[in-house]
């Protein structure tokens, strides 16, 4: 039996750009065709190799994609008699010829084929031993070449940029959907810009961010229409937002406040998790089973002649029965609706703490990011001086950083903070209120539960409050407060509104007329038959 080698493919572009465009597809299309032409091969597409918007530049790909291709070469996996298929030479890297000539000779030497689906050109151990070796290194040349001079236009390009910048001159580049081409704010998209920002600090996550901004007006504007949801988390770290381009402030127009920036930024190094905010009932999240700890949430009853009022229940128990959660109980949207109402408020204000701010607290937030921003360009400076051995630039700039650092931490100590006052925080507290999706965010974030017991006792940070069930005679709901206060709640029951019929008189001597036709009728004697006939026959 004739024993069929393995092809496996690996596709490499450096951009995001290249994702959306055909660079993916293309290769994939020539993977097809090499495979079709040559049917000694099997290509083995369970097992493939990709570095998806991945440089072949720094070497990030050894550490990714490429790396397991590698590792599995090494590993025997991929062994002696298979190929490896790639589109060109550069897509394997554009790194120093040398340390990629290493690279592709390791996989040569394991018995491993390369071929370079451009050309056709078949790379193996046998042939670098002729002139094959020459064509290689000098594609790894022109790749790295390239790749070089590139890397010196743009970091031209970008110098140039920065000197116009810092003179005041806005430099030309792609910019984000706030500003137009020429850097300036565009009144109507910035309101969108800052309330993403705003909820995203308050704990909304991007896509129910984005269904905000699109149910806001947004839905009017192309640029919004056409971005998916993960482009609100890039906004969220675009120092443009606050004017800011390459390290120069003020280049742009803000969008929104340093602050309220920066506790964005916070947030985002925090890595948490928000739990999703409901887009219609507003206790969802907030509500927890005390037996199984799933959501409790909302059912409503719109199907019925006469639907009882909104309950909640635990999701767990209605989506997979008793054997998921024994909690059969549930308890009517109004009743958490009082327990929510008298135990919310503490941590309301506990949220709002990281959102009103006064000016002094403000500064501190700034502060606190630069800090932090600070933190991570030292380390970056002090690990190259510590690889290339004392270079005075280095040191220089490393001196200047640690004296910023050292100023903006005087700077911190000297701030006096003054409190919020009364009236600040009860108008914030009721704002808040109006936005429901926006408390039930902030009270997740700071741990506001409420947990509902198979015995019908609600679990409140203020204390315990008891459902007694429905007063039939009086059509209440009956609860106990935790402070042991009966409130008898009326029920507010759903009314279903009569579907409207067009009324249209009938002349019903006018139908029968000319028409001749039996009913038969239940009485209590049986069946009577009557007969109708035309009035002028009767």
């Amino acid at each position: 039996m004739v024993k069929v080698n393995k092809a496996y493919s690996y596709i490499r572009f450096s951009t995001g750009k290249q994702l959306k465009g055909s660079s993916e597809e293309r290769q994939q299309a020539m993977l097809d065709n090499w495979e079709r032409d040559n049917p000694t091969f099997t290509l083995n597409r369970d097992l493939t190799f990709k570095d998806l918007g991945i440089s072949g530049r720094s070497g990030k790909h050894l550490k990714n994609g490429f790396g397991k291709l590698l590792e599995a070469i090494e590993k025997g996996a991929i062994g002696v008699g298979d190929v490896v298929l790639v589109e060109a030479i550069d897509r394997a890297g554009r790194m120093e010829p040398g340390i990629m000539i290493r690279v592709l000779t390791d996989i040569l030497n394991a018995g491993v084929a390369l071929v370079t689906l451009d050309d056709g050109q078949k790379y193996t151990q046998e042939a670098l031993r002729g002139g094959s070796l020459y064509i290689l290194v000098g594609k790894v040349q022109a790749a790295f070449n390239y790749s070089q001079s590139l890397s010196d236009r743009m970091k031209a390009s970008y110098k140039s940029r920065n000197v116009l910048a810092a003179n005041g001159v806005i430099p030309k580049r792609y910019t984000p959907v706030w500003l137009t081409s020429e850097g300036e704010l565009l009144g109507e998209i910035a309101p969108f810009i800052k309330q993403a920002f705003e909820d995203y600090a308050a704990g909304l996550g991007e896509r129910r961010i984005y269904e905000r901004i699109l149910e806001a007006g947004g839905d009017k504007h192309d640029c919004f229409i056409k971005m998916a949801p993960s482009t609100v988390k890039r906004w969220m770290k675009n120092k443009t937002a606050i004017g800011e381009w390459q390290g120069i402030p003020n280049v742009y127009p803000r969008v929104v406040e340093p602050d309220l920036f920066y506790r964005v930024q916070k947030r985002l190094s925090e890595g948490y998790v928000q739990r999703a905010a409901p887009t219609k009932h507003k206790y969802t999240g907030l509500v927890v089973c005390g037996e199984c700890g799933k959501n409790f949430n909302t059912k409503s009853y719109k199907n019925k002649a006469n639907p009882p009022p909104p309950v909640m229940e635990c999701s767990s128990r209605a989506r997979r029965g008793s054997t998921a959660c024994p909690n059969s109980k549930g308890i009517p949207e109004a009743v958490i609706g009082v327990a929510f109402q008298l135990s919310c408020w503490d941590h309301i204000s506990k949220a709002l703490q990281g959102q009103v701010l006064t000016e002094s607290m403000k500064r501190e937030v700034v502060i606190d990011g630069l800090l932090s921003e600070l933190s991570v360009k030292i380390a970056k400076v002090a690990r190259a001086v510590a690889e290339v051995d004392d270079v005075e630039e280095l040191i220089v700039a490393l001196r200047a950083l640690k004296a910023e650092k050292l100023s903006l931490e005087g700077e911190k100590k000297a701030l006096s903070h003054e409190q919020a006052t009364v009236k600040e925080k009860i108008l914030n507290s009721a704002e808040i209120m109006k936005d429901p999706m926006k408390a039930n965010a902030l009270l997740q974030s700071v741990g506001y539960r409420i947990v509902c017991n198979l015995d019908r006792t609600i679990h409140t940070p203020v204390g315990v409050f008891t459902y007694q069930g429905w007063g039939r005679a009086e059509d209440v709901h009956k609860v106990v407060t935790h402070e042991g206060v009966l409130l008898k709640l009326p029920v507010a029951r759903q009314t279903q509104t009569p579907r409207k019929r067009d009324s249209v008189r009938v002349d019903v001597m006018s139908v029968l007329e000319g028409k001749v036709f039996k009913a038969t009728l239940e009485t209590p004697l049986g069946h009577a038959q009557l007969q109708h006939c035309r009035s002028n026959e009767g």
